[in-house]
């Protein structure tokens, strides 16, 4: 038994709670998890249910599996028989939901969450305000690719609270999603005005290359760029903007520079072996325009170039050359 499991049990034998969970926090911190996940179990088991949602929430959001799928749900639901009118765990399960694809479900506990966002809110403290639950519950429908109704309740919270730099993104992107490209623009500017975001300049790229702008659709996706390391989950975002890049400059006539932009995108997805079925067939979009482009005869692939293998000439050359040194060894005893 570790050191750390000790002084924890000491904490809490000291009635001393919080100092426990500080410590497991600190374990956890510095990749300790046999650690952090022992404090947690000591805690539960007296009692202490914070830990049961600080566990429900390290397999939601830190382990590699979440669980086998689990995301944090069993934990959460214990909590919530003994007190299931915790506002911030209803929230917890309700991402849990999300995450395994239950998503009307997930909304339900959601919408549960609001109605009764006042007699739960005096029984235990949330850490979300209900403007902010609700502007959640967006989230997640754009998450679930349900652009209509996000839409629609976008527009209620803005009847209810105005608009911010935030309405403004989810706006345009929105928009952008149900076709609506110019009015799209609009709010996606304004946005961009008051903060560069990633999604703000992949939305506009859209709607630009929609309505066949590429030379402008391709200056925001090319602001995009920049952000990749930083979104190394989000294959489908990732593909998007580097795809069109290569489609904007195939319609504008610059095949040499789509080729690059094809290659990166194509050697990117090489990376993730087995595709999700949209994001393959934009690999074989991108595979089938490489080809078309190379047909023709008058681009040069400089990427291939590079990496190319030595003409036969040269290739014999560098075998004799092989054979003498491996001979001349030989005579010499090695």
């Amino acid at each position: 038994m570790s050191d750390f499991i000790l002084q924890a049990k000491q904490y809490i034998e000291e009635d001393n709670l919080n100092e426990a969970v500080k410590l497991a926090r600190k374990r956890h911190g510095k990749d300790d998890v046999e650690s952090y996940l022992s404090i947690l179990d000591l805690l539960i088991e007296n009692d202490y249910l914070p830990a049961l949602e600080e566990k429900g929430l390290y397999y939601q959001y830190y382990e590699k599996t979440h669980d086998n799928g689990d995301y944090g749900e069993k934990y959460f639901d214990q909590y919530l028989e003994k007190q299931p009118k915790s506002i911030n765990v209803l929230c917890d399960k309700a991402m849990s939901r999300f995450n395994k694809g239950n998503i009307d479900e997930s909304l339900e506990i959601m919408d549960n969450v609001l109605n009764k966002y006042k007699p739960y809110s005096n029984i235990e403290k949330p850490r979300l305000s209900k403007k902010e639950i609700i502007m959640a519950r967006i989230e997640l429908l754009i998450k679930a690719k349900r652009y209509q109704d996000a839409l629609r309740s976008l527009k209620n919270y803005e009847n209810q609270f105005g608009s911010s730099q935030k309405t403004d993104l989810y706006k345009g992107q929105l928009l952008q999603k149900t076709g609506e490209n110019e009015e799209a623009l609009i709010y996606l500017n304004k946005s961009l005005k008051e903060e560069n975001t990633l999604i703000a300049f992949n939305a506009k790229g859209d709607a630009l290359y929609e309505l066949k702008d590429y030379k402008e659709a391709l200056k925001a996706y090319n602001e995009c760029i920049p952000y990749e390391n930083k979104i190394e989950d989000d294959l489908e975002l990732k593909t998007n903007f580097n795809y069109k890049a290569a489609f904007c400059c195939v319609n504008l006539g610059d095949e040499q520079k789509a080729i690059q932009y094809l290659n990166k995108t194509i050697n990117m997805l090489n990376e993730y072996g087995r595709l999700p079925k949209d994001i393959e067939a934009i690999y074989q979009k991108c595979s089938f325009e490489k080809d078309r482009i190379m047909r023709q005869g008058d681009i040069e692939d400089k990427e291939f170039k590079q990496t190319r293998f030595l003409p036969a000439r040269y290739a014999i050359i560098a075998l004799a050359v092989i054979l003498i040194l491996y001979v001349i060894l030989k005579m010499n005893g090695y």
